[in-house]
């Protein structure tokens, strides 16, 4: 009884191995080890242009979310189309991943693909040093944000960068065009800048050393009425005295924000003059400076 129940065994473990070896020959290759960001290159003009810039620079442009689809099949033999979508979620500063910001955006038209291209190799492309990897760029017409702490003119999503105004770019003035180049490279360098925990530890005390309350963040109704201050300068914010104007002070993460853009929308000796007189704020921009040259920013 015992040897034919072993033998029964035995042959249902084969006939089990017969047929999952079966199954297998059957399978098909489900390519999700493909690489979605390597570039083509392509007859159509913008299309090559985007791969003549992959080639120079390693970095893929995208004019599209939706960067490819491919046909796989499910666990019951079913087959789908995949659409491999890029994601906007991020990691905040010193932060975890955050769902999507944004409310609403726009992509860039075909036809303003060629001014994006040569603004990220006349601006951007040159001043990020070699250790700075960037997954992807995404070239936007509009950035709508859900609030106003978050940039509309560029972010820094989980696999690609978001640069919105492309459409403007051709017509833009020197001071707007700056004021981009700013916008785009906090986007790019706010990470790498957060993983100097002491330097930005210094940054943050030079401000937090002006008063014993905590002004990151306070209300503009307690800096000026009830803390007493007339500038914000003073205690190294970049933001213009406005006594009428009740908005928040900023954050850390927008005060690092503001000195990275700063640096790129001016000169030293520009930077000097605006600023010259406000200690705080000279302190907190050598310290920017400093991270950022041991970066390897060009600055």
């Amino acid at each position: 009884m015992i040897i034919r129940k072993n033998k029964f065994l035995y042959v249902l473990l084969l006939s089990v191995l017969f047929s999952a070896c079966d199954k297998e020959d059957n399978l098909t290759p489900s390519n999700l080890g493909k690489d979605w960001f390597t570039i083509e290159n392509s007859e159509d003009p913008v299309d090559r242009a985007i791969y003549q810039f992959y080639e120079e620079t390693g970095i893929p442009v995208f004019y599209n979310d939706t960067i490819g689809q491919e046909t796989r099949v499910d666990n019951w033999g079913n087959s789908y189309t995949h659409y491999e979508i890029l994601q906007f979620s991020s990691s905040a500063l010193g932060g975890t991943e955050t769902p999507n910001p944004f409310s609403a955006y726009e992509l860039c038209p075909k036809e303003s693909v060629i001014d994006g291209l040569e603004f990220l190799r006349e601006e951007i492309v040159p001043v990020l040093p070699e250790s700075i990897k960037i997954r992807s760029f995404l070239l936007l017409k509009s950035l709508t944000p859900y609030n106003s702490a978050t940039s509309k003119e560029a972010f820094k999503g989980l696999n690609t960068v978001l640069i919105s105004r492309v459409t403007e770019f051709r017509d833009m003035s020197d001071v707007e065009r700056q004021n981009m180049k700013g916008a785009v490279l906090n986007a790019v360098l706010a990470t790498p800048v957060a993983a100097y925990a002491e330097e930005l530890a210094a940054f943050y005390q030079t401000t937090r050393s002006c008063y014993t309350e905590n002004l990151y963040g306070c209300a503009g109704w307690y800096f000026y009425n009830r803390y007493g201050f007339s500038d914000p300068r003073t205690v190294g914010f970049l933001k213009e005295p406005n006594p009428y104007d009740y908005s928040n002070m900023p954050t850390e993460t927008q005060d690092v924000g503001m000195y990275i853009s700063a640096i790129f929308t001016s000169t030293p000796e520009e930077f000097e003059a605006l600023y010259g007189a406000f200690d705080a704020v000279m302190t907190k921009y050598r310290i920017i400076v400093s991270v950022l040259k041991e970066i390897g920013v060009s600055i």
